[in-house]
This record gives C-alpha cells, sequence and structure tokens, in this order.
C-alpha cells in the first residue's frame, strides 16, 4: 500500500508524544524507499510542531491530487484523499484545541492576578 501520508503523520504525532521508537517501525520502514523522492512526506515525519505537520500534509495532500488525477479510474487514490483529508480535519481541530488552552491558561492566569495581587 502506498499510504506513506498517514505513516508520516503518525510518525510525526508519534514524535510530538514521545512515543518509543519502536511504536513507529512499521510506518519508517515503510517511507524509507520513498522518503527521497518525497520531500514533503520528510517535511511531514521531521515536523515538530502541529503549524508545521499541517503544512507538510497540505503539501503532501496535493500530491496525492495529481496523483490521482492522473489515474481517475483508480478509487484507491480517491480513497487515500478522503484519509488524509479527515487527518487534515483532525489535525486543525487539535491545533485550535491547543489555542485555546493557550489562551485560557492567559485568561486565568490575568484572573489569578486580579484575585491575589501581586504585594511589591
Amino acid at each position: 500500500m502506498a499510504c506513506h501520508e498517514l505513516s508520516a503523520l503518525r510518525i510525526a504525532i508519534g514524535e510530538l508524544l514521545e512515543k518509543e521508537a519502536h511504536d513507529l517501525e512499521h510506518e519508517r520502514e515503510e517511507l524509507l524507499p520513498v522518503l527521497g523522492k518525497r520531500p514533503e512526506l520528510r517535511r511531514l515525519t521531521e515536523a515538530k510542531t502541529l503549524p508545521a505537520m499541517e503544512a507538510a500534509l497540505k503539501e503532501a495532500l496535493l500530491h496525492l491530487e495529481e496523483r490521482a488525477a492522473q489515474a481517475p479510474e483508480e478509487p484507491y487514490w480517491r480513497g487515500l484523499i478522503l484519509a488524509a483529508e479527515a487527518m487534515e480535519g483532525r489535525l486543525r481541530a487539535l491545533k485550535a484545541e491547543a489555542e485555546a488552552l493557550y489562551q485560557d491558561l492567559d485568561a486565568l492566569h490575568h484572573r489569578l492576578h486580579r484575585l491575589f495581587p501581586r504585594r511589591r
């Protein structure tokens, strides 16, 4: 199977979550032959931040769409595009949730300072 985009994203998320190397071994083996030819997949596997993952996945989706256009009769490519788009949505939701947490922490910090002003 050529679901390289999903394997690359799993590696990036696994690294973000500090998963054990053996947990991602299958994905790394699957990607090894194509990383030299697919720089967007290399960027996705090496992404260390959610915005970097999002940008690399978007680039990988463009590659998939080009591939699907070359073989419109092949349903696998359309299915893979749908799966990658679903993961793109999940990644956007994760980023939005992290952003909301960041904002909530800022608001909580300010609220605590109002409740308990600093003494100088």
